[in-house]
């Protein structure tokens, strides 16, 4: 026999309100995980969708480098209202986790949804053909979910080099021949 759930210690209100000052994260991350289906609960995802959104910057490595990659190919991308879109995208993806028989969600998979997310959100503001050329790939024809797949799937890289096997992996591109792999056997 299961035991019932015991009634959370704080409401999602509270907690909201606790994350948005950036405390008690992994409190509301086991809150939404128990009480998904609540009526405060779109409100807890939002607010925690916020809070992994901005923490991006300085918690996601593999953010960090899709960002670089992009601002080193000369994209002007919006990156403050990207952000902004992708804060009811996580939202959406933490409830639906939530409400999901999946277990809980640690931080670190919550943070690197929202770091996919973020990058997502870019990629119809990037043109492909400069961050591909930028890489040493061959630029190739490829349709906009395509491409915001294969960005925001680049985002659990480390290095420029392990964006660009990503991407090229994504899109089945190969490297132009003045730039060769580094990695690569010879």
């Amino acid at each position: 026999m299961t035991a019932p759930h015991r009634p959370p210690r704080r409401t999602a209100r509270e907690l909201a309100r606790a994350v948005e000052s950036g405390r008690s994260v992994g409190e509301a991350l086991r809150h939404l995980d128990n009480y998904g289906s609540g009526p405060d609960a779109p409100l807890l995802a939002e607010s925690l969708a916020r809070f992994l959104v901005a923490r991006c910057e300085s918690h996601h490595a593999g953010w960090r480098v899709v960002r670089q990659v992009v601002v080193d190919s000369a994209a002007d991308a919006p990156w403050e209202r990207c952000a902004r879109r992708a804060v009811p995208l996580v939202a959406e993806d933490l409830l639906e986790f939530s409400q999901a028989d999946e277990g809980r969600m640690p931080l670190h998979r919550a943070q690197h949804l929202a770091a996919r997310r973020r990058a997502e959100t870019i990629s119809p503001h990037v043109d492909h053909t400069l961050v591909l050329r930028d890489l040493g790939l061959e630029p190739a024809a490829v349709d906009e979910d395509t491409w915001r797949e294969a960005i925001g799937g680049a985002v659990k890289a480390r290095s420029r080099e392990q964006v660009a096997r990503a991407l090229s992996a994504a899109l089945d591109l190969s490297r132009t021949a003045d730039d060769p792999d580094p990695e690569a056997p010879r």
